[in-house]
């Protein structure tokens, strides 16, 4: 019987610890740290908030895409095909190459660039006051020239 009051003592201080243990780390994890930085005006509504005056709302921009027609002999009628520099195509449909092409597309904000395919033929150009243009010209080089 006192081996076993012994037992129950040591189970119970081993409880206690515990407990104790368990106490101090719940009082000293939760304590209340400021704010790095106090807010300036809190609004109550999402009607109240106001970007600046020189934020931007739109995440894409008009961008005209003009090719211009090639004087040619014989009817040449071929797939146009437009992509961002990502690959991304926004524009697919058939192109005679006497024709001029002029459209106007949303893109996004970040694309700068537009590849144009037409046939063996394909150009990339940098969009430049929300323009970019196209022609059907294509350049041989001047291997063949002599001096």
């Amino acid at each position: 019987m006192i081996s076993t009051m012994k037992n129950s003592k040591k189970h119970l201080k081993a409880k206690i610890a515990g407990w104790m243990v368990v106490s101090v780390f719940v009082f000293f994890s939760c304590v209340e740290e400021p704010l790095e930085q106090a807010p300036g005006s809190l609004t109550e509504s999402i009607e109240e908030l106001q970007a600046t005056a020189v934020f931007d709302w739109k995440t894409s921009d008009k961008i005209t895409v003009t090719v211009e027609g090639l004087d040619v002999d014989v009817a040449v009628n071929r797939k146009l095909t437009l992509e961002t520099e990502t690959g991304d195509e926004f524009f697919a449909g058939a192109q005679a190459m006497s024709e001029d092409f002029e459209m106007t597309f949303d893109l996004p904000s970040h694309v700068t660039a537009v590849t144009m395919k037409y046939g063996a033929i394909e150009k990339e150009r940098e969009i430049v006051d929300n323009r970019v243009a196209f022609d059907f010209v294509v350049d041989m080089g001047d291997e063949d020239l002599e001096p």
